[in-house]
């Protein structure tokens, strides 16, 4: 099975793509005032109209004297569908490249527009190659690119892998082949935010401009930790995944958990906000894709409450990090036993599935699915 990544790339040693940055810019505001104006909104009629001057004016190659015509318009209309028709003012230039047209393979570098530029990066893709896009960053240029990529076709057959996501933990992933748990800690993010935001809060009371800007790479350097941490753990966890011979990793749907936080204390409220877990779900989710290994999301009532052995639910129960039922006397690790029963849900679904076969079904009798206990689950001959 085929599918398309991109990755970007950074490159040198190209005198002509800033200067075409610049006129492609400047042909984008240009056009933008005609189109404002005119209203036209069909991209062939431009281009008949103003592929002359574009490429005259502006000294534009052909293809991008096309492009800026479509995309132009394509802004106009999404304007227009949200109802707020107004000037559009580009002030960053991404500029799309056609694959054999604009840019091509040259060694370990490409050709931009007929001058070879090297690529810098630690892997670059052999697969075939898309279109892609380029795009300035703070006066360095790095290439966007589009390729495809063959990966594993999903896999029928294999353990359930449940995951509890948290703040104190990252990760905390348990397996329906083995008893081996997957820890990661999310403890150096947390760190990172703290210091940050004590950092801002003093910065913000100075009020300058140049506090202003302090301000703006404080964001930037957090938001690229964050994300370098996140591809770190959703890599260790597709290799824990790989391991345990997973069919499908099973996280909890915590769309609603902003929400939820809103009644609780200043501090909490704020770390729950800043919490990446929509980001880790999809970093994960595009990194088991390629092993064929799929990815469900399941209720997260009581996960943490309910207890794996005898399906009790009580708060009581969890006290921090250790797990102790009031019902049966089962103790262990509070995140572990959650992962445990967010894996179970999911069996539990999918079973549902196989013997009702209705989704309509299926979701009015969801409540009394989550509520059988785990001794159903071994009477139904399903090893957790």
């Amino acid at each position: 099975m085929k599918v398309v990544r991109t990755t970007k790339i950074k490159i040198k040693g190209s005198t002509k793509a800033s200067n075409i940055i610049v006129n492609y810019l400047s042909a984008l505001n240009w056009l933008s005032q005609i189109v404002f104006n005119s209203k036209e909104l069909n991209s062939n009629r431009l281009a008949k109209s103003f592929y002359p001057t574009l490429r005259e004016k502006f000294n534009l190659p052909s293809q991008l004297s096309c492009s800026i015509c479509k995309q132009i318009t394509a802004t106009y209309k999404t304007a227009k569908s949200n109802k707020r028709w107004k000037l559009v003012i580009f002030k960053n230039a991404t500029i799309p490249l056609v694959w054999k047209r604009d840019f091509n393979k040259s060694g370990r570098g490409v050709t931009l527009w007929g001058e070879h530029v090297s690529l810098h990066h630690p892997s670059i893709p052999q697969n075939t190659w898309k279109d892609s896009k380029l795009k300035q960053i703070k006066n360095k240029f790095y290439l966007i690119l589009c390729y495809e990529k063959e990966v594993q076709e999903p896999v029928q057959r294999g353990s359930i892998v449940g995951v509890d996501s948290g703040i104190k933990r990252m990760l905390v992933a348990t397996n329906s082949s083995n008893n081996k748990t997957f820890f990661f800690k999310g403890g150096e993010l947390n760190h990172l935010r703290k210091n940050i935001r004590l950092r801002r809060a003093k910065i913000q009371a100075v009020g300058t401009r140049s506090a202003h800007r302090l301000l703006q790479r404080l964001a930037h350097r957090e938001r690229a930790i964050t994300e370098h941490l996140l591809h770190v753990a959703s890599k260790a966890l597709t290799k824990y995944a790989v391991e345990s011979n997973a069919r499908v990793v099973v996280f909890e749907d915590l769309s609603n958990i902003r929400e939820a936080s809103l009644q609780k204390g200043k501090d909490l409220r704020e770390k729950t906000c800043r919490w990446p877990y929509s980001g880790l779900q999809f970093k994960t989710g595009y990194k088991l894709s390629e092993y064929g290994i799929g990815m469900e999301i399941v209720s997260p009532f009581y996960t943490s409450q309910e207890c794996p052995k005898c399906g009790h639910i009580a708060e009581e129960s969890r006290k921090g990090l250790r797990f102790c039922c009031i019902s049966c006397g089962h103790k262990g690790d509070a995140d572990r036993n959650a992962s445990n029963n967010i894996g179970n849900q999911y069996i539990l679904r999918e079973q549902g599935f196989r013997r009702m076969g209705s989704v309509n079904t299926l979701e009015k009798s969801n409540h009394s699915l989550e509520m059988v206990s785990h001794k159903s689950l071994i009477c139904s001959g399903i090893q957790v």
